[in-house]
């Protein structure tokens, strides 16, 4: 290790997805342009994508229905701690889900940003260099770094951090950072907007719903928003939640279908070399016309992407069906919830969502997710509450 003050930390490389999330961050001068005084900073701790995830996207899809100056910033050093949970027993899920995610939110340029390295208040204008007495990878060095770019974003704008670290929290509190402390059992996309907005936005966001996580055990039911905030909160309104599932294999399997079916695409993007950009452009097509090609490439569902991709490499069919497995319950013919689909059922989807991975060298990101989700398939299905569907 260098003893230069200045040295850049020794710090290992990222995986491909975390990396494009770090490069573009450091590249995207129309994005940091685009922050005005009036925007409001979240600086989200890496247990929240972790553990809430489907909370953030919740929130995120709502602020911008509404159009709200609202930009989540992911600190430089949270990449790194995602990219550490990759290969983590039971963690590696969540890691490799917010990972996507926040991939797909930074291209998007809306609100959801990657810290840049000169947006620190560190003298050397680089979060990644060291200063005495700093070791990247050391916990309470990395909170250091995730409060540093609270207070770079703090000199100039409103901003709160949103971590389950109470010692972070109670640090940043301490130089006048509010922040966002989620209770386990009952975080919403309301909690936050209540912090951020206040009472009367805030009824507005959507309440509290069972999420898959590493708490999750046995059916139960479903949760119901406390009232200890002070909220009236109206469930009449037109923000009122649908009916959702409880059961761990319902939620873990609308996880699945929402990353893996995201990956698809993102494998078509990489095989299709801009192709499959160009369909549903000028016209529908014969009757003969695949139904994937027929509509733009942003409409498509799993099934699209798999029918496409056995056009290029004919792939063997699975009982059941990727497309099939990977369908929302009750949204075509043969969908179900994940209750419903065996242990075998289970098994052999991922099976086959791994064939197709192993197809082609942009597939890598399938193939290393697939063993990801089987601990947690084998974990649920080892309950001493046996799911229902064996």
């Amino acid at each position: 290790m260098s003893n230069n003050v200045n040295a850049v930390q020794e710090i290992p490389a990222l995986d491909a997805t975390l990396k494009r999330i770090d490069d573009i961050a450091n590249a995207d001068v129309e994005m940091q342009d685009a922050l005005s005084e009036q925007s409001t900073i979240i600086v989200v701790d890496t247990n929240i994508l972790l553990e809430f995830l489907d909370v953030l996207q919740t929130f995120v899809s709502e602020i911008e229905q509404r159009g709200l100056p609202v930009v989540l910033i992911i600190p430089g050093v949270v990449i790194y701690e995602l990219d550490s949970q990759k290969n983590r027993d039971g963690l590696s899920w969540f890691a490799r889900r917010a990972s996507t995610w926040l991939l797909r939110k930074v291209k998007e340029r809306r609100s959801v940003k990657g810290q840049a390295l000169e947006e620190t208040c560190k003298a050397s204008r680089n979060w990644k260099k060291r200063e005495p007495g700093e070791e990247l990878g050391m916990e309470r060095t990395n909170d250091s770094l995730i409060l540093d770019c609270c207070q770079y974003f703090f000199r100039q704008r409103r901003t709160f951090l949103c971590s389950r670290d109470k010692i972070l929290a109670v640090e940043a509190e301490s130089v006048g950072i509010s922040t966002i402390f989620p209770r386990r059992g009952s975080f919403c996309s309301r909690d936050i907007a209540f912090t951020v907005f206040g009472q009367a936005t805030a009824k507005t966001f959507s309440g509290h719903y069972p999420i898959y996580s590493n708490e999750s055990k046995e059916p139960g039911a479903p949760a119901t928003m406390p009232d200890d905030d002070g909220m009236d909160v109206d469930d009449d309104s037109a923000m009122a939640q649908v009916i959702r599932p409880s059961h761990a294999l319902d939620l873990l399997h609308l996880q699945v279908i929402e990353y893996f079916s995201q990956l698809l695409l993102d494998l078509v993007s990489a095989v299709g070399h801009g192709e499959a950009q160009s369909f549903g452009v000028g016209g529908v097509g014969s009757r003969h016309t695949p139904s994937y090609a027929r509509k733009h490439m942003t409409l498509w569902a799993a099934s699209d992407c798999v029918e496409y991709l056995n056009s290029k490499k004919p792939c063997p069919r699975s009982n059941p069906r990727v497309e099939v497995f990977l369908m929302k319950p009750y949204e075509g013919r043969g969908a179900r919830r994940g209750q419903d689909w065996s242990r075998r059922d289970w098994e052999v989807a991922l099976k086959g969502l791994a064939v197709i991975g192993e197809q082609w060298e942009a597939g890598s990101a399938i193939r290393e997710s697939i063993p990801a989700v089987q601990f947690h398939v084998s974990r649920i299905f080892s309950l001493p509450m046996r799911p229902t569907g064996l």
